[in-house]
């Protein structure tokens, strides 16, 4: 018998072992997706979802398990705010999530691309949208955003011109097809992509920002159509957003870094064309930076694309607003190929998809 127990023992702990594993940093979490531009076109008969939950197909399954990971979808054809909104639309989601006690012990929120900017107004707005029993009971801890978007892009911009008419030459019409994937009839409803132009996602929800770390993960790798996207975005992008965007930065230059000690292919260097921690977005932390990974590399399962280590942003995220903790391993290479130059690298990141090295870099 008192095998028996032991075994049980040994076997509820392994269990315990592996539901907390399924979670981040000991938190429960919500994905929300980025912008889907096939919606557009074809407006989904189920406000997105399908194609919301498909999204994060190729995601670490760590972080979906159904136990302690909910996917919150949105319809790209519709704008953010305003009654029967993206907004409204991801409220109404939150409800019965919140009810259930889901994120009583906080949660981490991770994004992806245009879910930045969603979510950003979301948690500012929190009291209006759930009502305030509601909004007590949606804590928190951090939101980990991937190539995020809160700061738009200029494809965004040339997009919803082309919507509209308005004529840029021939090489922006075939650079925005690309892009979108589709042949874009005039006249069309452009949804979330006026939400997502630069003047107006950096007017959106970016004053009193709520007290939640913003934690940055930004890359500056090409699509197929990189070679079309590059020259129309304002500084270095990953083919669909800019770093001034995925950095956090408050104002639009054409940025190199996120940071001014470190470059994005990971050598330790002063980058001029980079934001000062001060000329961030109020509690946003640059902590993960990829030259080679894509915009659309991020949620896949895709590997082989080294990340550097952002420790000046994690460095002051420890000092201030710390709410999970970060473990990144990462270790320096004097890189005999460029003259014995400082490299940081994340160690074993080129063999890890990125949301194994998120799963791996907070406990």
């Amino acid at each position: 018998m008192k095998t028996l127990k032991l075994w049980l023992t040994a076997m509820l702990m392994f269990a315990a072992c592996g539901a907390a594993k399924a979670q981040l940093a000991g938190k429960n979490v919500l994905l929300i997706q980025g912008f889907l531009p096939q919606h557009i076109l074809f407006n989904p008969t189920d406000q997105g979802r399908a194609d919301g939950i498909g999204y994060w197909d190729g995601f670490d399954a760590s972080l979906k398990d159904p136990a302690t990971t909910r996917i919150l979808y949105w319809p790209s054809h519709y704008r953010l705010q305003g009654a029967g909104g993206i907004a409204a639309l991801i409220a109404n989601q939150l409800q019965p999530i919140l009810s259930s006690g889901f994120c009583d012990n906080e949660c981490v929120v991770i994004t992806h691309s245009t879910g930045d900017l969603v979510m950003r107004y979301v948690l500012s707005n929190k009291n209006s949208l759930l009502g305030s029993s509601l909004a007590q009971r949606f804590k928190v801890a951090a939101v980990i955003d991937m190539a995020g978007a809160g700061g738009g892009t200029e494809l965004a911009n040339f997009g919803v011109d082309l919507i509209n008419g308005v004529n840029h030459g021939a090489e922006v019409l075939e650079a925005l097809l690309k892009f979108l994937g589709y042949e874009i009839p005039l006249g069309i409803n452009p949804g979330v992509m006026i939400d997502l132009q630069t003047s107006v996602a950096r007017n959106t929800a970016v004053t009193n920002l709520p007290a939640i770390p913003r934690l940055r993960i930004a890359a500056t790798g090409s699509e197929f159509y990189g070679f079309a996207t590059h020259p129309i975005i304002k500084g270095r992008d990953d083919s669909v957003v800019p770093l001034h965007s995925a950095c956090g930065a408050a104002y639009d230059g054409a940025l190199d870094s996120c940071v001014r000690d470190l470059r994005v292919d990971g050598r330790v260097t002063s980058v001029s064309k980079a934001p000062s921690l001060s000329q961030l977005y109020d509690y946003h932390y640059p902590i993960i930076m990829s030259e080679k990974m894509a915009h659309n590399e991020m949620q896949a399962n895709k590997r082989g694309r080294d990340m550097t280590f952002a420790l000046s942003g994690a460095d002051r995220y420890n000092a201030g607003a710390r709410t999970i903790g970060l473990d990144v391993e990462y270790h320096s290479v004097y890189a005999w190929w460029d003259w014995f130059r400082e490299y940081r690298y994340i160690t074993d990141a080129d063999d890890k998809t990125m949301g194994r090295v998120i799963m791996d870099s907070f406990e």
